[in-house]
């Protein structure tokens, strides 16, 4: 409905309840309390606290006229729709057909939706149509149009074709933004075309009405045109400046206020009475007297005033329990116990703090800290009946048993008819008639919580009350402290104040069948795949494998006032998940596959709504799509293919190994055992050869001792010689003595090359040991010194021993590997020397020549790397490749056999490492040697 169809009705409605009733103050009729409300405030809907507006689709979705655009409301979240130009709305209208028509400044549209169901501002109107505001929206006769704040009236024909219906000029349109237009005043052209004072009403459920006025608050008036309650910024509501409001056809009233939002629920079979209303404290008991209710807190007693609760002059203490006495009550207060009677009036009876109290006709029993009294009606006689302490409650039964309840001593007495008392423990056998909390009404009906004092439920004749416990459902959270019934109202009081209950009003809420709706689909937290509107699909679009984060928002098509509606969900055929008020479930690193999301809600009152679902399919990577399955198991098979091959190929070539290495091993085996045989021969020809070649070194020397015998003898006998003799046989004996010196001389080589032979033909393969080579370079280089000292003093060699203080551990034979260390170091100073004589000798260079001999040994990686270098002789590059050959040497027979490298080479190779020669002929000579290090 729209607002011009409203006024001559409001004028009269408003007319009445004026007369009726001052704005701002209670009339005491049939309701029996303030509805629930709620507020909505900035931080929470995250717009600006101006609200111009407010409406509400055909599916109970709310849409506000705010500072910064169009908000809309579906029960699970807030959401804001902005102008191209991010301008304020000022109003939306709903029009016959269901369309949201809204207006701001220079800004004429309709919510409108997307394929998606996603929600958007469709700009109708151009930008340069009008300049200003829109001012009111309205049907007539089929026909939109909307009253601009430049004086027009615009009228759309057909497919949003926007046309002039009236200028009325801008003179006649400086009103208020919030003003109200009498839209038929304007389509006359009259000068006066706003309201004073009357903004909007609005038709409820069951004849009600709502009624705002400019800064009134709200009005609520029943079928007759009464007002039943005037609600303002008193009793909670967030503001008195009411610009709008619009009721969603669900049972809930919205408006919209210059400093928020609220909505209402109303009719309601709920009401309640809290601090703006009066009450102060938690209730704790609640009773009536004539047409009057009294409530006591924990504060103090209070007495109702129509719509309001005033505190009783008298009783400033709290005020724990009442009974009915005659016409009046007796009140269990901090202060005592006081009668009060059916005109108000009080009188206390005693001055003791008493938490229970029994009315007995002519006496009555108090409950207090130290025990259990029986007091006379006017206050006399007083005594103690019980020694239990702290009783906090007195009940007697149709058979006029008395019970008194301590719940501190978990224990109750029982006094019966004719004065027997008797105290039983509250055990399982014999348990107080009574839960934590209990009252039963005088229609028999027994009231009842469960252990914490929550969740009441009514029971009467063997079985609870359906209709009412699911009204109280709402308030299974509240922790009840007093009920009290009248006719068909519940009253409650708890932590909250006091709540009524009309068990017989007709309220739409309770005819709503729970309808659940998916609200909005959001992949990886931005990109909308459903936005909440239309018809749901059954299944979402196909989801990219990267689109694993996924989020849906769901709720009922109303928010309760009272009371929460609860949500689970599950995902393909998983479990559910607890009942929560959350709205949302979000998915994250969701593998590829179909699934399937279903969601269920329970409403304020515990109905519970169908299971909605949708589908979705999260599509592989394309390297797991089935094409590329068909590409996967050719290239394995083309793998498999080439394995097969490399396979016999390698195969192939192994057994071409095998061979060679069969081959190389039996010339081997061959080699070897012709070497063994040759060493067996070649040892026992050493053996034969050395003896005779002793002998004949031996008898060469004995022979030139011989001879010298002989010349001197000669010498002796020369006189008695021919001179020509003489000279002949000196001759001989000197030719002799030459040949005999040749004899020894390759005697002496001959044997030193039997000794190397020898020397090579022993076993070198054992008395390998862990140690530590530094100790054997150490020890070399001091037998260098030793050995050499001559001629390091004679020619000026330097030596240098770079082995640092780390250990070099490896596996080897101490012995030889010294032998080959030393051969080498002799080698580099046979170099340098020769080198050293040599110039000098030809006197050319050999001052500016420094013989140098130089050892570095160093780990490196897994091997440690000795290099001996000089700056000698060097080698030919034609004969460096047989320096490690047997028996070849660069040296003279006299100074050398040739088997000192080969005999190194042959060492180290024996420990696993290798020795290599690197020289430049006149310049250097390098032999590098890596042996492994000892693993650890």
């Amino acid at each position: 409905m729209t607002r011009y169809r409203k006024i001559e009705r409001l004028l009269l409605l408003l007319t009445v309840s004026a007369c009726m009733l001052p704005l701002g103050a209670p009339l005491h009729v049939a309701a029996q309390g303030v509805p629930f409300f709620r507020n909505y405030l900035p931080d929470e809907y995250h717009g600006n606290s101006i609200n111009f507006d407010i409406e509400s689709d055909n599916e109970g979705n709310v849409y506000v006229a705010n500072f910064e655009g169009l908000m809309y409301y579906d029960h699970a979240q807030w959401r804001m729709l902005r102008t191209p130009d991010n301008t304020r709305i000022i109003i939306s209208v709903k029009t016959s057909d269901g369309t949201i028509w809204v207006g701001g400044y220079n800004f004429f549209g309709k919510v409108a939706r997307k394929d998606n169901g996603e929600l958007c501002l469709k700009r109708v109107a151009k930008p340069d149509l009008f300049n200003g505001e829109v001012r009111e929206i309205y049907e007539r006769n089929g026909k939109v149009r909307f009253v601009t704040s430049d004086g027009y009236i615009f009228q759309i024909e057909g497919d949003n074709n926007i046309t002039i219906f009236k200028n009325l000029g801008k003179d006649k349109m400086k009103i208020g933004m919030v003003d109200v237009i009498d839209v038929d005043a304007a389509e006359r052209g009259d000068d006066i075309i706003t309201l004073e004072n009357i903004l909007v009403e609005e038709p409820l459920s069951n004849g009600f009405k709502a009624v705002v006025k400019k800064n009134g608050g709200l009005i609520i008036a029943n079928e007759k045109g009464e007002t039943l309650y005037t609600l303002t910024a008193a009793n909670g509501l967030c503001s008195d400046d009411i610009t709008y409001i619009t009721y969603d056809g669900q049972g809930t009233l919205w408006g919209a206020t210059s400093k928020g939002l609220f909505a209402m629920k109303v009719p309601s079979a709920y009401s309640h009475f809290s601090t703006h209303e009066g009450l102060q404290g938690s209730v704790l008991s609640i009773e009536k007297i004539g047409d009057r209710f009294y409530v006591g807190t924990d504060e103090r007693l209070f007495r109702q005033n129509g719509l309001r609760f005033e505190p009783v002059a008298g009783i400033n203490h709290a005020c724990w329990a009442m009974t009915k006495s005659g016409t009046g009550l007796l009140a269990a207060t901090a202060e005592g116990v006081y009668r009060i009677a059916a005109d108000g009036s009080l009188k206390q009876l005693s001055t003791y703090n008493t938490l229970s109290v029994l009315d007995a006709g002519s006496h009555y029993y108090s409950g207090e800290f130290d025990g259990v009294y029986q007091t006379a009606a006017d206050g006399s006689n007083r005594k103690k009946v019980s020694p239990m302490q702290n009783v906090t409650k007195i009940l007697r039964d149709e058979r006029g048993v008395i019970r008194y309840l301590s719940l501190t001593e978990n224990k109750h007495t029982i006094v019966d008819i004719g004065g027997r008392v008797e105290t039983i423990a509250a055990d399982a056998t014999t348990p107080f008639p009574y839960p934590f909390f209990s009252y039963t009404d005088d229609k028999g009906t027994c009231w009842l919580t469960n252990e914490q004092g929550k969740a009441l439920y009514g029971w009467k004749d063997g079985h609870r009350l359906d209709h009412v416990n699911m009204l109280l459902k709402a308030f299974d959270d509240l922790t009840i402290r007093a009920v009290y019934t009248q006719g068909d109202e519940l009253w409650i009081g708890s932590n909250n104040g006091l709540t009524v209950i009309n068990t017989r009003m007709a309220d739409p809420y309770l005819n709503l069948k729970p309808n659940l709706r998916i609200r909005s689909i959001t992949l990886n937290s931005d990109s909308i795949l459903w936005g909440g509107f239309g018809q749901l699909p059954e299944a979402l679009p196909d989801l990219e494998h990267q689109d694993h984060n996924i989020s849906f928002r769901f709720s009922l098509s109303n928010t309760p006032i009272t009371g929460k509606n609860l949500y689970r969900f599950r995902l393909n055929d998983g479990s559910w998940s607890s009942w929560s008020t959350n709205t949302e479930a979000s998915f994250v690193n969701l593998a590829h596959g179909d699934y399937t999301f279903s969601v269920q809600a329970k409403d304020a009152i515990n109905r519970t709504s169908d299971i909605v679902t949708i589908a979705f399919h999260i599509s592989p990577p394309f390297y797991l799509r089935w094409y590329m399955k068909l590409v996967y198991i050719a290239i394995i098979i083309a793998i498999l293919f080439l394995l097969f091959q490399l396979r016999l190929r390698r195969l192939e070539k192994d057994k071409q190994r095998l061979e060679l290495i069969i081959k190389e091993r039996t010339a081997e085996v061959v080699r070897l055992e012709k070497m063994a045989t040759a060493g067996k021969l070649t040892q026992g020809l050493i053996d034969r050869i050395l003896n005779p070649l002793n002998y004949i070194n031996n008898f060469s020397k004995l022979s030139q001792g011989l001879i010298k015998d002989v010349k001197a003898n000669i010498e002796d006998d020369k006189d008695h010689m021919d001179q020509e003799n003489y000279d002949d046989t000196m001759d001989v004996l000197d030719m002799l003595t030459v040949n005999l010196q040749k004899v020894s001389e390759h005697g002496q080589n001959t044997t030193r090359t039997l000794k190397a032979m020898e020397e090579m033909l022993k076993d070198r393969s054992g008395g390998k040991v862990a140690m530590d080579l530094e100790t054997v370079i150490h020890q070399d280089e001091e037998m260098l010194k030793e050995y050499y000292k001559q001629h390091i003093a004679q020619y000026g060699i330097k030596t240098t021993f770079d082995y640092g203080d780390s250990h070099l551990p490896i596996v080897g034979n101490a012995d030889l590997l010294s032998k080959t260390i030393m051969s080498l170091l002799g080698n580099a100073v046979y170099a340098v020397v020769k080198k050293a004589q040599k110039l000098q000798d030809g006197q050319q260079g050999a001052a500016a020549y420094t013989p140098e001999v130089a050892l570095r040994a160093a780990i490196e990686g897994k091997d440690i790397q000795i290099s001996i270098r000089d700056n000698g002789i060097g080698i030919e590059p034609a004969i460096i490749n047989k320096v490690f050959d047997p028996f070849f040497t660069t040296k003279t027979t006299s100074e050398a056999a040739g088997v000192g490298l080969y005999l190194s080479h042959e060492i180290i190779q024996d420990h696993g490492g290798t020795i290599t020669v690197d020289s430049v002929k006149g310049e250097y000579t390098m032999f590098t040697i890596i042996i492994p290090v000892k693993k650890t």
